[in-house]
């Protein structure tokens, strides 16, 4: 920040502002219990990210005895399960390894963790299990059911698919995934709709549905920790806001 009396303006998305968005997800993270479904390549790599990003608990399912091609896709099984455990136990020690603070379990009641509350997400990368078909179709229907938070992903060769069903009330602020940007402001022009003008030496990056808050602005105190304010129209250095400032004060 330049200037603290020319005020600084934060952006990017609602779930993303005054540096707000890392507390809040980490949060929520620490408390959350997931279901993956499927050891093989995509679930053993989803289920090892996860417990390094730090939940509270990860439940494996996959009863499939392991085989011996499922080497080539799982690296954290090798020939002295094939035969003997099911996927899920065959991994269950190395990724045990990964964090200690993340409980590691295998359950072999998938309906019953859904139904119990146990789990609040539900991942899902297989859909053949101990020969039998799990759709996607049904285990969504099955979460939403019990309000539990279902994803869905497979790959196949060189693409794949992902979907998301987080329920009704879900919703989903932050289009791009971008961090929260921060820029200097030197003029906010109050009316009907209010234009705000960043400091010459750097570009916004706002785009037209964007969401901003502020800080620290003199003068025009209103606009300070209220919000977020959607972003209508921009220019290079330029954006205005759905915002009538007509009776706040003069920037």
């Amino acid at each position: 920040m330049e200037k603290k009396d020319e005020g600084e303006i934060d952006a990017n998305l609602y779930s993303r502002q005054i540096g707000t968005f890392g507390m809040e997800t980490m949060g929520k993270l620490i408390k959350m219990q997931v279901v993956v479904v499927g050891m093989r390549g995509l679930g053993v790599e989803v289920a090892k990210n996860l417990i390094l990003a730090g939940p509270k608990s990860v439940m494996l399912y996959d009863p499939d005895v392991t085989r011996i091609n499922d080497l080539g896709a799982n690296f954290y099984l090798d020939e002295s399960h094939v035969g003997k455990v099911s996927r899920a136990e065959g991994v269950i020690t190395k990724l045990k390894e990964l964090n200690p603070y993340v409980k590691v379990t295998v359950i072999t009641d998938l309906e019953g963790a859904i139904k119990s509350g146990e789990a609040h997400v539900v991942c899902q990368t297989e859909m053949m299990i101990n020969g039998k078909h799990l759709g996607h179709s049904d285990l969504d229907k099955l979460c939403r059911a019990n309000n539990v938070g279902y994803i869905g992903s497979q790959t196949f060769g060189p693409w794949g698919f992902a979907f998301v069903d987080f329920g009704d009330k879900h919703q989903v602020t932050d289009h791009n995934g971008e961090q929260t940007k921060n820029f200097v402001v030197s003029m906010i022009e109050k009316g009907q709709t209010t234009k705000v003008t960043v400091h010459e030496d750097k570009r916004h990056i706002y785009e037209e549905g964007d969401y901003v808050v502020f800080r620290e602005v003199e003068g025009m105190t209103e606009v300070n920790e209220a919000g977020p304010y959607k972003v209508i129209k921009t220019t290079p250095f330029t954006v205005e806001l759905e915002l009538d400032s007509s009776g706040f004060g003069d920037y």
